[in-house]
């Protein structure tokens, strides 16, 4: 295990979690006050799924050439870029230029950060290590939002952007300067529809890839419309968003001992994730009062965090033995953000025709339908 290495690759993803996570509880409440309807939200929310179903295997293959730091510097730039247009935008054309670039950032950093991560340890360590480090990155992912509820409430509603560039441009400053192998970037690189079936040639991977289609198809309930819930319909503030998004969160510190459970047998972990992330996410259909959807956030936590390491560690494990961690990680992402991008584009009608409450509820039984298809593929 190269000690320095993974410290170094766990401090910059820490860091830029941390900057991303501030906006959390307020950009959609902040977009929508721009004058946006709950359709016109959710379609421009679409744009980073959408986005990321062609350039993740790319990126994820570019990083495997280039080297992770390059990938990294990259992206925060962009992030950089992204935020800028976010806080100075007023039309919808900034808006989604904004989603397109931020879409880059976040999976550059995201993936070149994690696959630095996994290459640094050895497999029959590596849930175990992976988990710590994604135990420590959600620091950043816990504190950002209650942070970024606080400055937006107490300062101005423009605060927390300010906030997340000063940091990320403190952040390149930091980064090291550290010699990387590199490749030159070609043709192939760009022809993604092969990475794709590269992925699905696995069992396990197909697998996987329902897992992460339904598992993804949840992020407009919990990103775009659990602060539309907790502000408009609750008439709480930012900083209660925050503390939502703090205890979905918090189990995601035990990744670590999670991650040692995948290391013997990581489908189970994941199964098991997915199975306790849909029960409660059908729950909080019925979560009327704060303190209620605090607990039902809580306890699916639990299932997001096994199955997140869990998930990490299986696909990294099959990766390192490929020599292609990067386009796995890629592929897995471009597949599963078409679980993303659909339901970003049916998510406002079913809002507006049906109610929020409606959304966590189909989301949850579309989680368990997925479980158990996944299951006879990923069964050793």
């Amino acid at each position: 295990m190269h000690l320095n290495e993974y410290k170094k690759a766990t401090e910059i993803n820490v860091l830029f979690i941390f900057s991303i996570s501030i906006l959390t509880p307020i950009l959609a409440p902040y977009i929508k006050s721009l004058g946006f309807e709950n359709t016109q939200l959710s379609l421009l929310f679409a744009v980073v799924p959408f986005t990321l179903i062609f350039a993740s295997p790319i990126i994820g293959r570019i990083s495997d050439d280039i080297g992770r730091k390059n990938v990294i510097i990259a992206g925060i730039l962009c992030e950089i870029i992204a935020i800028t247009l976010y806080a100075l935008g007023t039309t919808a054309i900034t808006i989604i230029i904004a989603r397109f670039i931020d879409a880059l950032a976040a999976v550059a950093v995201g993936m070149a950060a994690l696959a630095k991560i996994e290459d640094t340890v050895n497999k029959k360590t590596r849930g175990k290590f992976a988990g710590a480090s994604l135990s420590i990155e959600h620091i950043g992912r816990l504190t950002g939002p209650v942070v970024g509820g606080l400055l937006a409430d107490h300062l101005f509603v423009r605060a927390p952007f300010i906030t997340a560039i000063l940091i990320l441009s403190c952040l390149i400053i930091f980064i090291p300067k550290t010699h990387e192998t590199k490749k030159h970037i070609q043709t192939k690189d760009f022809q993604w529809t092969n990475e794709i079936k590269t992925f699905l040639k696995h069992k396990e991977l197909r697998g996987m890839a329902i897992l992460g289609i339904v598992m993804h198809a949840t992020v407009p309930a919990l990103i775009l419309f659990l602060p539309l819930l907790i502000t408009e319909t609750m008439g709480l503030s930012y900083a209660y968003v925050g503390y939502a998004y703090f205890a979905l969160g918090i189990t995601h510190l035990l990744q670590s001992t999670f991650g040692s459970w995948a290391d013997k047998k990581a489908y189970r972990i994941v199964l098991f994730g997915t199975f306790i992330s849909g029960i409660f996410l059908m729950l909080l259909s019925q979560a009327n009062i704060y303190y209620i959807l605090i607990a039902i956030l809580f306890l699916k936590g639990i299932g997001n965090s096994m199955w997140n390491v869990s998930a990490w560690t299986l696909m990294s494990n099959i990766g390192e033995e490929e020599k292609l961690e990067g386009e796995i990680i890629g592929s897995y992402i471009a597949i599963a953000k078409i679980g993303a991008f659909i339901s970003f584009v049916i998510s406002g009608f079913i809002v507006d025709i049906y109610g929020i409450g409606t959304l966590f509820l189909f989301n949850g039984i579309l989680i368990m339908v997925g479980t158990v298809l996944a299951y006879p593929l990923m069964k050793k």
